[in-house]
């Protein structure tokens, strides 16, 4: 009897594994480099059935999402709608493109659902996570932060070391 109990404790506890992890990788998206969506940018080709916005401010931008009119996006506060049409998107794009964070180069990436459609583009020299809820039809995106510590604060000239003291102590821990 406790053998049957344990069986069916066993099944129940993989079942449910199975069943929470299918939703947990459903849930997330795919993003991958892709030439074709970096050369779109640069020519400031626009998909009419994308909307799009921007991370962190209009002078001072991060990176540009293209997403699907299917979607909507769950950005926040350091997120701007881009109008496609406006002398604004030709700005926003040209920044991300001509001032990439530090030690990265500007790419586009197709966003692709968990069925393999491509549901919408990021171009950007940040890395990103995609995260889709398909019942609402909801994108978020998580991407670093390099606007909280940018990252020439972390080089020791700019806190007053010098670069043998910063070896030195790197080399201890």
């Amino acid at each position: 009897m406790r053998a049957t109990i344990m069986r069916g404790a066993m099944t129940i506890l993989a079942v449910t594994a199975a069943w929470v992890s299918g939703c947990a990788v459903a849930s997330f998206g795919t993003i991958r480099p892709s030439a074709d969506i970096t050369r779109q940018f640069q020519d400031l080709e626009i998909n009419p059935n994308y909307r799009y916005w921007y991370l962190n401010q209009e002078n001072n931008p991060f990176g540009v999402l293209g997403l699907d009119r299917e979607y909507d996006f769950e950005g926040g506060p350091m997120w701007g709608l881009l109008d496609p049409d406006a002398a604004t998107f030709k700005k926003v794009v040209g920044l991300v493109q001509g001032f990439p964070v530090k030690g990265s180069i500007t790419t586009g990436f197709e966003i692709i659902d968990s069925q393999g459609r491509l549901i919408g583009v990021w171009f950007s020299s940040l890395t990103a996570g995609i995260t889709i809820d398909f019942a609402k039809k909801m994108v978020s995106v998580s991407t670093p932060t390099p606007w909280l510590r940018p990252y020439g604060m972390l080089s020791p000239e700019r806190n007053g070391e010098s670069l043998s003291g910063y070896r030195r102590i790197r080399s201890l821990g």
